[in-house]
């Protein structure tokens, strides 16, 4: 009887902390790093739902080469989708000062514009760029297949970048490209929609 009431016990041990909502499953517990791509999506669900400010920094690489340029692009493309900070998210991100320029940051250094600035800047875009999405559908995206990213050769000859597509209902919406970090484990460098998430049918 007692090996028999152990067994169903310890499964429960072995299943993730999801809350579920119609079906659908997000973390409610932060994610460990991501040792391969295809666990970004749980990082980004987390996010997304959660609003966990500082998690993004787990996720986001930090050289300058990669945040200066993905900073600006993950806040162009935001705009360009009208998707917005509120004052509250501006303050739980720690870019209260960089607030009025986040739409027209440069592609690098500037005097008033240092890499730790930068830095922040990318991982508001992260978050800001999650934001397409309702809790719902974060819940139901899906991995749809990973390819390498040969133009992430800009980052050295050595870099080794996937781009990771997710999508929901069998349509692919969305790409992100996970860089291998120095410690082994993977980040984001951009996330593409390839779909206006506006067009998108959302609960």
């Amino acid at each position: 009887m007692r090996r028999s009431l152990m067994l169903p016990l310890a499964s429960l041990l072995l299943v993730p902390a999801f809350i579920s909502c119609g079906g659908d499953e997000i973390p409610t517990t932060a994610p460990q790093a991501a040792k391969e791509p295809a666990d970004i999506l749980y990082h980004l669900q987390y996010v997304a739902v959660r609003k966990d400010y500082k998690h993004v920094a787990l996720i986001a690489p930090i050289t300058p080469d990669v945040v200066y340029p993905s900073a600006r692009q993950l806040h162009v493309d935001a705009k360009a989708l009208g998707i917005t900070l509120t004052p509250e998210e501006i303050k739980g991100l720690g870019i209260e000062h960089l607030a009025d320029k986040l739409d027209t940051l440069p592609g690098g250094p500037t005097d008033d514009y240092p890499v730790k600035d930068a830095r922040l800047a990318f991982n508001a875009g992260i978050y800001r760029m999650t934001k397409a999405l309702t809790a719902k559908t974060w819940g139901k995206m899906r991995h749809m297949g990973i390819t390498d990213n040969a133009a992430g050769r800009a980052y050295g000859s050595q870099a080794i970048i996937k781009d990771m597509a997710l999508g929901f209902d069998g349509k692919k919406v969305l790409t992100v490209s996970c860089l291998k970090k120095p410690d082994g484990t993977f980040g984001v460098t951009l996330l593409r929609w390839e779909v206006n998430p506006k067009t998108l049918k959302q609960d």
